[in-house]
């Protein structure tokens, strides 16, 4: 049996929306003429193992990737993710800082406990800025796992400002204050000065002790106007490609009423929402936690008149 440290979240809970799920199919390491297919009862749910066979693989790194079909014979887009294969369980850990391997700290660990990553981990006096830890696991066979690195900042305080700008322009930054427990809407902020296509947002924020932390990045798409959508300017999707959460803004003459859906790429509807009425300047979100990872298209109709908006979930 493989050990994934990655397929927990990746492939658990996926969802077929307005469908039951009657089968679900894998293969390992993109060798499809290997795919194994296991049928299932049913049901709006359906939970896959964190485990399948892989006694015939070697101890390493391997990759599967799995499709979920639903009660019409559709199949989901495929997902892959990489997974280790263990020889046992875990029974070490190691760590360093900041990429310097002098740093390095090793611990061992009981099969079944937890490593906790603000109290296992014994971080060093740094900078009031941004640092980086990289963690490696070890299995009783002596293997060790592929080396993660996070950033963190260390010490900085609670947050107390922020700065963000456009495609690395970080000369041309927009900056502000805040004070804990505020909401930053960046969606409202986020600049109509700009050109059609996809674009980079970058942002970070500061603590009292003006440490930055990690910059973010995610990247969205910008339409100055629309030919199949007359009297609307100013479309933004945000982010694209998403993880879970989809926001749409818009400028509108007049008050107007959108129906908006969302298609797969076979065309067929995956979701319908609940028609919108917007007027000027407005956004809409939607939580695409259920959907799997793919490309999609938004439609959205205004009474006559419809667009098609393509958009990537991971």
């Amino acid at each position: 049996m493989l050990r994934a440290l990655l397929l927990s979240t990746g492939l658990a809970a996926l969802v077929a929306h307005a469908q039951t799920i009657s089968a679900y199919r894998y293969w390992f390491d993109d060798n499809a003429a290997s795919v194994s297919t296991q049928a299932v009862g049913g049901g709006a749910d359906y939970t896959l193992a964190a485990s399948f066979p892989a006694a015939s693989l070697s101890p390493g790194y391997h990759r599967i990737t799995v499709q979920l079909q639903d009660s019409d014979g559709f199949w989901s887009v495929p997902q892959t993710s990489l997974f280790a294969r263990s020889a046992g369980p875990i029974a070490g850990y190691r760590y360093w800082i900041n990429d310097d391997v002098s740093t390095l700290v090793t611990a061992s660990v009981t099969a079944g406990n937890e490593v906790v990553a603000n109290t296992d981990l014994a971080l060093p006096s740094l900078t009031r800025d941004f640092n980086s830890v990289t963690v490696q696991f070890r299995d009783d066979a002596n293997e060790w796992s592929v080396p993660y690195t996070t950033g963190y900042t260390k010490n900085s305080g609670p947050v107390s400002g922020y700065e963000y700008w456009i495609d690395d322009a970080i000369a041309s930054s927009t900056s502000g204050t805040i004070t804990p427990n505020t909401v930053v809407d960046l969606v409202a902020d986020l600049p109509t000065a700009t050109t059609s296509g996809t674009h980079l947002f970058t942002i970070r924020f500061s603590g009292e002790a003006d440490g930055w932390s990690v910059p973010l990045n995610s990247e969205f798409s910008f339409f100055t106007s629309i030919a199949e959508l007359p009297g609307l300017s100013d479309l933004l999707l945000f982010p694209d490609p998403t993880n879970d959460q989809l926001t749409l803004r818009l400028s509108s003459l007049g008050t107007r009423q959108f129906k908006l859906s969302i298609l797969d790429m076979t065309g067929r509807v995956v979701r319908s929402e609940e028609p919108w009425t917007a007027s000027g300047t407005a956004a809409r979100s939607w939580d695409l936690d259920e959907l799997p990872a793919g490309t999609y298209g938004l439609r959205i109709l205004c009474g006559d008149h419809h667009a098609l908006l393509r958009f990537v979930k991971h």
